[in-house]
């Protein structure tokens, strides 16, 4: 199965980390042509084609059998991911395959094409009730669903300038001052929580990486983000034998999971999240490396989520974290390396051994961007260490 979340994330991810834009090009557009043909389609559920979960290799036909519907974050994922590939190709010079499939400015053309039909569903939906990242149950105040949806508004915003569509810029960029007005209902004082049908969620960690953009709504060093990782530090240290076995035994870092009291195919870590909580730390140590040194609230904050040392600023801060972040990746890696690096949904949280679903696609889309966000920390730290020589 193709599933439209995941397919716009993993995707996102092949573009994120691409050397160059002729590495994936010719990837981008079979998934172009991937979302034109399911955009276009009716819908056998008596719902928007473009809410559908999943659909059948290699047909493009929608699942038929029962499953969570209607799933309202995969549009804006998808077209944040073209978007961002619409922007390369402008920059490019391709700016006529973007008006022929992306953007072709005819409502009689691919109803306007892949990105705008997908975001003109997302500023008239917003609000809708719809599933959960985990396929369970439904709000319509999911954080994951509106701090993703903001983000997909901007860039596409961004994307809309570019192709002279001021209208639809303007447009995009009002619905999404709405959405933000909704963020912080979901932050309690201590952390962000997920819904209120479901509050300790590491949906909201992924959230916190998917759509941020860099604007200072939930920062990666700001007390509402690093109050939900020792929040759900506390969560799964306490909940997994495998965390504490691990750390009894000196192996660094922290498994992650779904959610508290999470009971699907035994309610264990995910590769995926933990991957996810690792690029959130290496972006926190860049954010060190940029900014002015953390007030004491959020050095504490940082203490409490990380162990890390009193009294660091500067690069050594930033290398503490770097290390808490390779913490995690290394506690992934032991329970991996066995399987020649094959990634399995999930690792029992007993044994430590895979399970579940296997090459899970979602898991290395997280692992290279956790591996890009730590070269781009590495990075700045080496750049930061290098002497003037006058």
């Amino acid at each position: 199965f193709h599933w439209e979340r995941d397919g716009a994330l993993s995707t996102h991810a092949l573009l994120a980390t691409a050397g160059k834009l002729e590495d994936v090009d010719s990837h981008l557009q079979h998934y172009v042509q991937w979302v034109l043909k399911v955009q276009n389609q009716p819908d056998p559920h008596n719902i928007d084609i473009r809410t559908e979960p999943k659909y059948t290799i290699p047909d493009g036909k929608p699942f038929m059998g029962s499953w969570c519907r209607p799933q309202t974050d995969g549009p804006g994922l998808r077209a944040k991911t073209l978007a961002e590939y619409g922007m390369k190709l402008l920059e490019a010079g391709k700016e006529e395959y973007v008006k022929q499939n992306l953007w072709t400015g005819d409502k009689n053309k691919y109803n306007g094409g892949a990105v705008y039909h997908d975001l003109d569903w997302l500023v008239n939906n917003w609000q809708q009730n719809g599933c959960d990242l985990w396929e369970e149950i439904q709000s319509n105040d999911f954080f994951w669903g509106r701090y993703t949806m903001r983000a997909s508004l901007e860039i596409g915003a961004r994307f809309a300038e570019k192709m002279g569509d001021k209208a639809s810029a303007d447009h995009y960029r009002a619905v999404k001052s709405e959405i933000e007005k909704t963020l912080m209902a979901h932050y309690d004082g201590g952390f962000v929580f997920e819904s209120q049908s479901r509050k300790k969620d590491s949906a909201v960690i992924e959230a916190f990486n998917v759509g941020d953009l860099d604007d200072g709504i939930f920062p990666a060093l700001g007390k509402e983000v690093l109050g939900t990782v020792i929040t759900l530090n506390d969560l799964f240290c306490n909940s997994y034998d495998i965390n504490k076995k691990d750390s009894a035994a000196g192996v660094p870092g922290i498994l992650y999971g779904r959610y508290e009291n999470d009971n699907y195919d035994g309610g264990n870590p995910w590769v995926l999240l933990s991957a996810s909580l690792a690029q959130l730390i290496y972006r926190q140590a860049g954010a060190v490396v940029r900014a002015s040194p953390p007030s004491s609230e959020i050095y504490g904050l940082l203490q409490k989520a990380y162990g890390i040392e009193a009294n660091l600023s500067g690069k050594d801060l930033a290398e503490a974290l770097l290390g808490a972040g390779d913490g995690v990746m290394l506690r992934i890696k032991k329970h991996v390396q066995d399987g020649d690096f094959h990634m399995q949904e999930q690792i029992s949280r007993d044994t430590g051994m895979q399970t579940s679903a296997k090459d899970l696609t979602w898991n290395y889309a997280n692992m290279v961007k956790a591996f890009k966000a730590r070269k781009a920390v590495a990075t700045a730290i080496f750049a930061k260490e290098k002497l003037v020589i006058v």
